[in-house]
């Protein structure tokens, strides 16, 4: 996985760009867009304003084909799951569960509320996919330390997001490795293959453990304390002016949608409201 961004503000080191802690929260308040909605009315705006401004900013083929995989399987299969547990408003279909005979239906507030739920799914993916894969593992450190986070925290989560191209590489050279060997993943019985992957799994489980030991005698090395106050990193840019504004505007914007939706009596945007 590769972490560096080509275009965009989330440029590793860019000292013009943006603080990593506004990226964070800008992507952490619309990230909170879909959970104030249920309407997929109202939830299929958010998703275009979030496409829209992903768009802008830039993202690979490669992000794109992911998100459509990932994202649109994980809003497709929230959606069927949800779909026939609802048992609000006019029935189209109705049955029951062979053998335990829960009932099952197909509403539809229930159409509404799965739809919903899948553009939340949706929405949530696009902007966790974009920022991840377009953010450094040191801009995420730097980012949550600029918000209060513990850097011994933003540390150990900067290493999660190191060892998953370091565990790529070791996969694929533990598969050619065995597949030089005679080892033929793709034939035989069920049993069989998930035994032959077990070949796979087995030697990257002690690569890992291995790399552990090195990445911890090398921070004991350096003298890395977990409670290490005074650490200070040497790219962290100042925050700007209209960072601030920006994000307490987005604070205002979030309040005043999260009033009309969860406190006001017209309950904008909420399908069903004895769940929000």
């Amino acid at each position: 996985m590769n972490h560096s961004v080509q275009t965009g503000p989330f440029t590793p080191g860019q000292h013009t760009g943006v603080h990593p802690s506004f990226a964070l929260l800008a992507f952490v308040m619309l990230g909170m867009l879909p959970f104030i909605f249920q309407d997929p009315r109202v939830l299929v705006f958010v998703w275009i304003l979030n496409l829209s401004l992903v768009s802008k900013l830039g993202w690979s083929k490669g992000i794109r084909r992911a998100y459509l995989l990932v994202g649109g399987i994980g809003g497709l299969f929230t959606t069927i799951t949800w779909l026939p547990f609802v048992s609000l408003g006019h029935a189209y279909w109705e049955s029951k569960i062979p053998l335990i005979g829960y009932p099952v239906q197909i509403t539809d507030i229930g159409v509404l509320w799965a739809l919903g739920m899948g553009l939340r799914i949706a929405n949530v993916t696009l902007l966790s996919m974009f920022y991840l894969f377009h953010s450094s593992p040191r801009q995420i450190a730097m980012g949550l330390k600029g918000i209060g986070v513990p850097f011994s925290v933003g540390f150990l989560l900067s290493l999660i997001f190191r060892f998953i191209p370091l565990v790529k590489n070791d996969l694929m050279t533990i598969r050619e490795a065995q597949l030089v060997r005679g080892l033929e993943f793709g034939k035989g019985s069920l049993p069989q293959k998930i035994r032959k992957y077990g070949f796979l799994l087995v030697p990257l489980i002690f690569t890992s453990l291995k790399r552990v030991q090195l990445i911890a005698n090398a921070l004991d090395a350096k003298g890395f304390k977990m409670r290490n106050r005074q650490h200070r990193f040497y790219s962290m840019p100042n925050w700007k002016t209209h960072e601030i504004i920006l994000l307490l505007i987005g604070l205002g914007v979030i309040a005043v949608l999260f009033y009309l939706a969860r406190i006001h009596p017209s309950h904008y945007g909420i399908v069903i409201l004895s769940r929000i």
